[in-house]
C-alpha cells in the first residue's frame, strides 16, 4: 500500500533529527478532570503542553537532548472543571479557583488510562519514569479502578468512543479544508483516495508506504521514542529508505527496519481515512489483550477462593467425628426430607383484610393485594409538641438559644403540619429600624436609576440588579489606574528582594510584608495568615520572626554571613493562594539612594506624565496626598522615610488604584 506523502519529516540519523524536528513544528458544569502542570517549579516560567513539538533550536536541544520531556516535563494534577467559556476553563484546584486555556484540562479517564501507564511501565526499558506519580496518585488510581468491572480500565473502549474520530494532535494544525485546530481535531475526512494514490518526493517531503502502528497520547507520552501527548504512528517509508535501520535514531522502531514513529501532527489531513483504520485495529488487538488480562485475573480469583475453600474443608474435617453413627445419619435425612417439603408447600394468601374489607389491589402486580391499616396521627401527639420548652428539659449545661428564647405553654412553633405565621418570619431582636430605613432607600434610590439597570425578582421575591446595557463606555480612566497600579506591584516586588537587614532590626517602623502586593486583583482581600520558610522548607533562622497575623518581619541581628532567601506563603480561607520570595541583605543605604527611594522617583516620573497615566482629575487629586507622604512634589525629590512607612503607602495607593479600575469610581472634588 502506498500513501501520498505530504509529509513533512525525512527520518535521518543522528544530530540531524534535531533540526528535523524544529523544521516540523514550523510546519504545523462541575465535572473531575485534570489539569497539567509542570512537573518541576524551575520549568514553570517556561512551561508548555505536553504536546507541544519544539519550534526552535533551544527547544529541541531540551527535549531531544536533555531528554526534558513526557512526564520529565508535565504532569497531571486532579481539579474540578467549573466552567468553560471559549478556549477558557476555570477550574478548582486543591481549593484554590484559576483560570486556565481550555487544552491544559485533561479528561478524568483519560488522566486515570495515563496513570495507569505510569504505574505499568516503571522500571521497563524504553519508558520514560515520572517523579511525582506518588502514593497519593496511586490510591486515587486504585480507588477509581475498584468502580469498574473486573476493576480494570478499559483504553480500548475509550479509543472506540472518544479518539476514533478525534485526533490527540498539535498545538497548530490545518485540516483538508484548511480549517484550524489546537491539540484536539475531529477527524471527518474518510475520504481515502487522495491517500492511497502514489505520492512523490519532492522538497522536505519524502513518501511513505505504509502506516503499521499505533500509540494512543497516554502511551506514547511515556515511550522513549515518542514523549509527546500526541497519537503516534509507526510509519515505513517508501524506498529508499525502508531498507534504512532506524533503531538508534531518537523516534526509530528497533523492530521494523524503514520505520519510525511519527506525531499526529505529520500526518496530512487527507490521511484522516489511515488513522481511523490504524486505531480501530489497535482497539480490537487492545480489547483481547484486555479480556486475556481479565480470564487470567478471574481464574486467579476462582483458584484462591478453591483453595481456601479446601483448606476450611480440610479443617472442618478435621474438627468432626470420621465415622457418623446409624442416629446422626438418619436426623440428617430427616431433616433433608422436612426442607424439601417446606418447598413445595405452597405460602396461604389471604382473600379479605382483617376487618373483612377487600383487599387493596396493587398498582404493578394486580394478582396481589395489601391489608396496610395506617395510625391516627392524633396518637403521635408527642412528636408534635414534646419539644424541650423549660430549662429543665435541657440536659445540664445546655439550654436554647436566647433570643428568641424558650417557648411557651401552648408553643407549636415546631409543628410542620401547619403553615408559618408572620411573627416566625422575622427576627424582631436582630431589626434596627434606622438601619432598615436607609437600606430600604438606598435600595430604592438605586432602583430609579433606570438609564442603566434595573430591578428584578418583584414578584418571585429573588431580588437582584442587572445592567441594562453592555456597553462600557469611557474606560480610559480604568485602564490608566490599572496600568499605574501594574507599576506600583512591580516597584514594590523589586524592594522586597533586597531588604536591608537593618531595616529589620530598627525600631522605628515595622516592615510588614504587603500581601496583596503578591496577589492577582481577583484574589485581593485580606489575608488570614502568613507562613514563611526557606526555599528548601527548613524553618527560619532564631533571629529571624515572621508574624504570622500581621506579616511583619523583624530580625535581632545586624550582619549576614550571605544573603538570605525566605519563601513566604500567604493563606486566605481557602488555603495558600500565593507564595512570593523576599531577600535579606547586608546592603544598607543611605537617604535618597535606598532602593525605595529610586523606585519613588521612577513610579513619580510616571505619574507626573498625564498622558502615559491619564487619571482623571478627582483621582489624581486623592492619590496627590498619598504620594505626597513619601514625594516632595516642590522639590521633585524622593523624601526620606522608612521601608515600611513606604511600604505602607504603596500599599494603599495599589488598592485605591485597583478600586477605581475595576470599580471605576472617583473622587468628587469641590
Amino acid at each position: 500500500l502506498k500513501l501520498c506523502g505530504s509529509w513533512p519529516a525525512r527520518p535521518t540519523h543522528g544530530s540531524n533529527r534535531v533540526l528535523l524536528q524544529t523544521r516540523m513544528a514550523t510546519q504545523k458544569g462541575s465535572t473531575g478532570v485534570w489539569v497539567w502542570c509542570p512537573a518541576n517549579e524551575p520549568q514553570a516560567s517556561t512551561f508548555q503542553h505536553p504536546a507541544h513539538i519544539p519550534n526552535n533550536d533551544a527547544q529541541a536541544k531540551a527535549r531531544f537532548v536533555d531528554d526534558i520531556r513526557g512526564p520529565r516535563l508535565a504532569r497531571i494534577s486532579e481539579a474540578i472543571l467549573l466552567e468553560t467559556n471559549g478556549n477558557k476553563a476555570l477550574i478548582a484546584e486543591r481549593g484554590v479557583t484559576r483560570e486556565v486555556p481550555r487544552h491544559m484540562v485533561l479528561k478524568w479517564y483519560e488522566g486515570l488510562l495515563l496513570l495507569e501507564e505510569l504505574e505499568s511501565s516503571r522500571g521497563q526499558p524504553g519508558r520514560i519514569a515520572a517523579d511525582w506519580f506518588n502514593d497519593e496518585l496511586k490510591q486515587v488510581l486504585q480507588q477509581e479502578r475498584n468502580k469498574h468491572k473486573n476493576g480494570q480500565l478499559s483504553s480500548a473502549l475509550y479509543v472506540e468512543r472518544c479518539l476514533v474520530n478525534t485526533a490527540v494532535t498539535g498545538a497548530q494544525v490545518f485540516d483538508s479544508q484548511d480549517q484550524e485546530w489546537a491539540y484536539r481535531r475531529e477527524t471527518t475526512n474518510t475520504d481515502d483516495t487522495l491517500a492511497q494514490a502514489d505520492g512523490v518526493d519532492e522538497g522536505d517531503y519524502y513518501r511513505i508506504r505504509e502506516v503499521i502502528g499505533y500509540l494512543p497520547p497516554w502511551k506514547a507520552v511515556v515511550h522513549s521514542k515518542c514523549g509527546f501527548y500526541q497519537d503516534f504512528y509507526q510509519v515505513r517509508w517508501e524506498h529508499p529508505f525502508s531498507e534504512v535501520d532506524y533503531s538508534k535514531v531518537e523516534n526509530g522502531c528497533a523492530r521494523a527496519a524503514g520505520a519510525t514513529w511519527e506525531p499526529d501532527e505529520c500526518l496530512p489531513a487527507h490521511m484522516d481515512a489511515t488513522r481511523i483504520t490504524v486505531k480501530r485495529s489497535w482497539a480490537r488487538s487492545q480489547r483481547e489483550r484486555e479480556q486475556r488480562v481479565a480470564e487470567e485475573k478471574q481464574r486467579a480469583l476462582l483458584s484462591n477462593a478453591s483453595g481456601k475453600r479446601r483448606a476450611e474443608e480440610a479443617e472442618g474435617d478435621s474438627k468432626k467425628p470420621r465415622v457418623e453413627t446409624h442416629e446422626i445419619k438418619e436426623v440428617k435425612e430427616q431433616k433433608i426430607k422436612e426442607e424439601k417439603g417446606d418447598e413445595k408447600r405452597p405460602v396461604p394468601k389471604a382473600r379479605v383484610r382483617r376487618d373483612g374489607a377487600p383487599l387493596e389491589r396493587d398498582m404493578v402486580h394486580l394478582n396481589r393485594g395489601h391489608d396496610l391499616v395506617v395510625d391516627n396521627v392524633e396518637k403521635f401527639t408527642g412528636i408534635r409538641s414534646g419539644w424541650p420548652k423549660h430549662p429543665n428539659d435541657y440536659p445540664k449545661g445546655y439550654a436554647c438559644a436566647s433570643p428568641p428564647g424558650f417557648c411557651w405553654e401552648g408553643c407549636d412553633c415546631m409543628d410542620d403540619q401547619r403553615p408559618q405565621r408572620s411573627w416566625e418570619t422575622s427576627k424582631m431582636w436582630l431589626e434596627e429600624p434606622h438601619r432598615s430605613a436607609s437600606a430600604k432607600e438606598a435600595i430604592d434610590q438605586l432602583s430609579n436609576q433606570t438609564r442603566f439597570l434595573r430591578r428584578r425578582g418583584q414578584v418571585t421575591n429573588m431580588c437582584y440588579f442587572e445592567t441594562t446595557t453592555t456597553r462600557l463606555g469611557n474606560t480610559r480612566n480604568a485602564e490608566a489606574a490599572l496600568e499605574l497600579g501594574t507599576f506600583v506591584q512591580r516597584a514594590v516586588a523589586s524592594v522586597i528582594k533586597a531588604i536591608p537587614i537593618r531595616s529589620l532590626v530598627s525600631s522605628r517602623e515595622a516592615v510588614r510584608v504587603p500581601g496583596h502586593m503578591f496577589l492577582s486583583d481577583d484574589l485581593d482581600y485580606a489575608a488570614l495568615a502568613f507562613e514563611a520558610s526557606l526555599p528548601g522548607g527548613d524553618p527560619l533562622p532564631q533571629w529571624l520572626r515572621l508574624d504570622p497575623q500581621t506579616g511583619e518581619i523583624s530580625a535581632t541581628e545586624m550582619q549576614l554571613s550571605e544573603e538570605l532567601v525566605i519563601q513566604i506563603e500567604i493563606r486566605h480561607a481557602e488555603g495558600v493562594v500565593m507564595s512570593a520570595r523576599c531577600g535579606i541583605t547586608n546592603d544598607w543605604h543611605m537617604g535618597l539612594t535606598t532602593p525605595w527611594a529610586l523606585a519613588t522617583q521612577n513610579i513619580m516620573h510616571r505619574f507626573n506624565d498625564a498622558k502615559a497615566c491619564n487619571l482623571d482629575h478627582g483621582v489624581r487629586t486623592v492619590l496627590l496626598e498619598h504620594f505626597a507622604e513619601v514625594y516632595d512634589f516642590s522639590q521633585y525629590a524622593a523624601r526620606d522615610r522608612t521601608l515600611g512607612q513606604w511600604l505602607d503607602v504603596m500599599g494603599c495607593v495599589l488598592r485605591m488604584l485597583r478600586s477605581t479600575s475595576v470599580a471605576n469610581l472617583a473622587s468628587r472634588v469641590g
